[in-house]
């Protein structure tokens, strides 16, 4: 599977996987210079880093500058050239803990433009699950679902179980559950749900 990992200002770290690829969204790009990772590309408007700093990387990245003035946001555009390029797995690094807007910005990302796309910041990701059973590793302290649409939802091997539940987008109460062994089993009857694992 072709991975890429899209860096932006607010992602200190990210995950550092064999084989895959970088690309810096604005000043993250920064980020993975600092850490010895020469991204693939850099897109953005650019507005968060300086002059020098900008003529700096551009002459040894591949830069899509776009204007400030835009309907897109640089994570936007980021995951629209990823797609573009073929990856089939996208991790948006640093998602999480900055302006509240941009946190929901980047969460309808995912929710309605590439429910394949995954949120990840330190401590915590975020991710889609569809129809079907899917398995979770007991990695995150806290694991919290949100229906994206009415859905059927059982779950087994957690705190709190349910079978054949069915919630709708305006329930909060499957929040803060966890897993009790290795894994947890999540079944999806139908409809889809925002999955979202954290320790903090």
């Amino acid at each position: 599977m072709k991975t890429v990992i899209l860096v932006t200002p607010l992602a200190k770290r990210f995950p550092v996987m064999d084989g895959a690829d970088y690309i810096g969204v604005d000043a993250g790009v920064l980020h993975l210079l600092g850490q010895g990772i020469m991204p693939v590309l850099a897109v953005g408007d650019f507005d968060s880093m300086t002059s020098a700093q900008l003529e700096q990387i551009k002459n040894s990245i591949d830069i899509e500058k776009e204007p400030v003035m835009k309907a897109e946001t640089d994570s936007q555009l980021a995951l629209m050239l990823a797609k573009e390029r073929g990856y089939e797995q996208i991790i948006l690094a640093g998602a999480f803990g900055g302006r509240i807007d941009h946190t929901i910005a980047n969460l309808r990302l995912m929710e309605y433009q590439d429910p394949s796309l995954i949120l990840w910041d330190e401590g915590q990701i975020a991710f889609c699950l569809k129809s079907g059973v899917h398995a979770l590793k007991n990695e995150y302290r806290n694991v919290s679902f949100f229906a994206l649409e009415p859905t059927v939802l059982s779950l087994h091997g957690f705190l709190y179980p349910l079978e054949k539940r069915r919630i709708v987008p305006g329930d909060i109460y499957t929040i803060s559950n966890s897993i009790l062994d290795e894994e947890g089993t999540i079944i999806i009857e139908s409809g889809s749900v925002l999955c979202i694992m954290t320790n903090k």
